[in-house]
């Protein structure tokens, strides 16, 4: 896992699994990211082939701590699978997903913030 620290957010990049030992290290990076007071909590998942129901309680948790603490979260870069799976448990529903991470800083950008 990967993190890049950028004025007022941060880009976390999973490695190419979101199972069990990849969920248990983006939450642990979700509660490092509480102290450093980050507006927006970007997820690139570019790098993500495969993810599970321990990845998406991990995905889940992330969003909930951010809102409670007044911060916004992104995801973007879903490869076909993996977007497959946030349809199919509705999680695309729940989540701010973007096809690219440029897509978050266009006009999306303001109302992510506003989220």
């Amino acid at each position: 896992m990967k993190a890049i620290d950028v004025s007022q957010h941060t880009i976390i990049i999973p490695n190419h699994r979101l199972d069990l030992a990849g969920a248990n290290a983006i939450k642990q990076e979700f509660v490092s990211l509480l102290e450093k007071k980050y507006n927006l909590w970007i997820i690139d998942m570019g790098n993500v082939e495969f993810i599970d129901s321990s990845g998406l309680s991990a995905l889940v948790i992330g969003l909930k701590k951010a809102r409670e603490h007044g911060y916004s979260l992104a995801i973007c870069s879903l490869n076909p699978t993996v977007r497959l799976v946030f349809e199919i448990t509705q999680l695309d529903r729940v989540f701010q997903i973007f096809d690219t991470i440029d897509d978050i800083f266009l006009d999306s950008h303001k109302k992510l913030l506003t989220a």
